[in-house]
């Protein structure tokens, strides 16, 4: 027996280093489980914000704002109509812009595109005017002397489209 007591005594500190090394063990993986969640945590948080901000640009889900089209009202317009029979028009148009930031651009050259638009309508004559074609052939023009008009701004142009939102050709 006191062999036995001896040989416990000489493995008691080898089983309490071994127990304390599991905890240590134990500790380290906990800590590096810590870790690995609250980096996944800021990895998600990132991901999910950088989303957001994407979607405040226009790369954004179909039903956020940046999808939306940029309209600008001009004032309408009344010409005389060139032609045998003359006749009248009144047309009024909305520009269709590349973005928000155009819209300040469009107003600061206001003047400049409502006197180029004025002498491209009153150019035309109600036949020119009666059909479909001549009216796409028409808001073709005035996008493309609206754009020269305003100049270059980039590589893409600042107006991309015109509308009539109301078009009346009198006789």
């Amino acid at each position: 027996m006191a062999q036995s007591k001896a040989a416990a005594a000489a493995a008691g500190p080898a089983d309490k280093q071994a127990a304390s090394g599991k905890k240590m063990l134990i500790i380290v993986i906990s800590v590096l489980a810590v870790l690995v969640i609250g980096l996944a945590g800021a990895v998600g948080w990132l991901f999910i914000s950088k989303s957001a901000d994407h979607g405040a640009e226009g790369d954004g889900p179909v039903g956020s704002t940046a999808s939306l089209p940029v309209f600008e009202k001009m004032d309408s317009f009344v010409v005389n109509l060139t032609g045998e029979q003359g006749g009248m028009l009144q047309v009024e148009i909305e520009t269709e812009l590349a973005n928000d930031a155009a819209r300040a651009i469009v107003k600061a050259y206001t003047p400049k595109i409502r006197s180029a638009i004025i002498m491209l309508l009153s150019s035309k004559s109600a036949q020119e005017l009666a059909s479909p074609e001549g009216k796409a052939k028409l808001r073709n023009q005035i996008r493309k002397i609206i754009n020269e008009t305003i100049g270059s701004h980039g590589d893409r142009p600042l107006v991309i489209g015109v509308v009539f939102t109301s078009f009346i050709v009198q006789q």
